[in-house]
Order: structure tokens, then sequence, then C-alpha cells
């Protein structure tokens, strides 16, 4: 008797559409070094292919590896659950000035980086923009991001080297640090968000921390008024 050969699971949502540019966006099952798991596929936002990962993913007690799943290091695509329901994006890159350096994605790591604010709440994403060594040299005091082209610039005004977003699972319901709130451009980048009819499960959204500067502002989702958490997508 003959055997069937079984398609191989998918390693990420790029891979699902290059298979098959039909692909809709949706929860997809892809293979990785913890096993199978559920993620969101945007297929249609710039390009497509786009990786969500449940909170659900970065609590294991192995380490997920993303290298297969974060290979287009100069963008990233973040969904913002509004408490009106709605879930805007916004497509996240570095300034002009920077472009050069590629976005960090880590999990439950920030080397090069800043150490996050709320890291007492555990397992984490993180959204590194300047490495340290470049934020504290004193000739890019001019730093920032942008979100769906819009530029969001400060000045660093003591090369503190915060330069990130994180995002926490938070499986142990750990309260949020009392850092003192500056939203400053915090605020303005959701702003930025444009809708999407399509909805993602509340499973790949996240507990966010934003900070930036010396003078850039730090956030996080529990001090905002307008929505309760993010999610991130990688390609």
């Amino acid at each position: 008797m003959s055997v069937v050969p079984t398609a191989k699971t998918p390693k990420s949502c790029k891979e699902i559409l290059e298979n098959d540019q039909e692909s809709e966006s949706g929860v997809y099952t892809i293979n990785t070094n913890i096993g199978n798991i559920k993620v969101y596929c945007e297929m249609q936002i710039d390009g497509g292919g786009f990786t969500f990962l449940p909170r659900s993913a970065i609590t294991s007690q192995k380490i997920l590896d993303i290298s297969s799943l974060f290979t287009d290091k100069t963008k990233v695509i973040l969904r913002v659950q509004e408490k009106n329901g709605s879930q805007p994006f916004t497509l996240v890159q570095q300034l002009a000035d920077y472009s050069y350096i590629p976005l960090g994605v880590l999990i439950n790591s920030h080397v090069g980086f800043k150490q996050p604010v709320n890291f007492a709440m555990g397992p984490y994403v993180y959204l590194g923009f300047l490495p340290a060594s470049v934020v504290s040299n004193p000739a890019n005091s001019k730093q920032g991001f942008t979100s769906n082209n819009q530029p969001f610039v400060f000045t660093n005004c003591d090369r503190n080297t915060n330069s990130y977003f994180s995002f926490f699972s938070n499986p142990n319901k750990v309260a949020p640090s009392r850092y003192a709130a500056n939203v400053d451009h915090h605020v303005h980048w959701r702003n930025t968000g444009k809708p999407l009819s399509r909805l993602m499960p509340s499973d790949y959204f996240f507990f966010t921390e934003s900070h930036f500067g010396g003078c850039g502002g730090y956030s996080s989702s529990n001090q905002w008024t307008d929505a309760t958490g993010t999610a991130i997508g990688i390609q």
C-alpha cells in the first residue's frame, strides 16, 4: 500500500504566503523549536506574511527561536487593542537617519539594549530601535521612530539609552511599575493607526511599555485611556 506524504507544517506566515498567494489573514499553525503553535498571520498589509505571536508562545519554559520568523528587520506591524473594540495597525520602522540599523526583536532578552522598566513581569517580546552604543553617542541626539511613515522625533537630553517597546505576557499578574508617566509622542504614534475590519483574538495582545530617552517619554498600557495593549507582527 502506498503512503501519501503529508505536508510539512510551515515555519512562518511568510512561508504560508509563499506557498499560496491566495492565503487569507487569520490563525494558522506553524512549527517552531517549542513545537507547533497557533499564530495570527497578516497576509495583506505591506506585502503580507507577518507573524503575530500569542502570549502563550513566550511563556514556554524553552525560549522561542524567532530566527525563521523575523527575516526582514526593517519593519514590524503593531496592532492596538482599543477600548472601543477596534484594532488599528501601524507599520513601525527606524527613522531615515538610522535606516541602516536593523530593528532588534528578542524573546525574553534585551541584549545590546536597555532593560525594560517592567522586567519583573516576566516573559516579554522586546522591540529595540537603537542599541545603547548608538543612543549614548552625542552625535546621535535626534532619535525616535516612524509610525505609518510619520516620524516621531525627540532630542535625547541626557544620552539615556532607552529606545524600545516591550510586550509582556505577565502570566503572574504582576502589578505594573509606578514609574512616572510622560506620554508625549506615545499617544501620537497610536493616532497614526489605520483601521482594519478583521479582528485578532485577544491572546495576541500584550501589556505594552514604550521608553525613549532622555526626554523622549515613557508610557505603559495601563496608563492609556484609549487602549489596553498591543500585538506585534514580524516578517
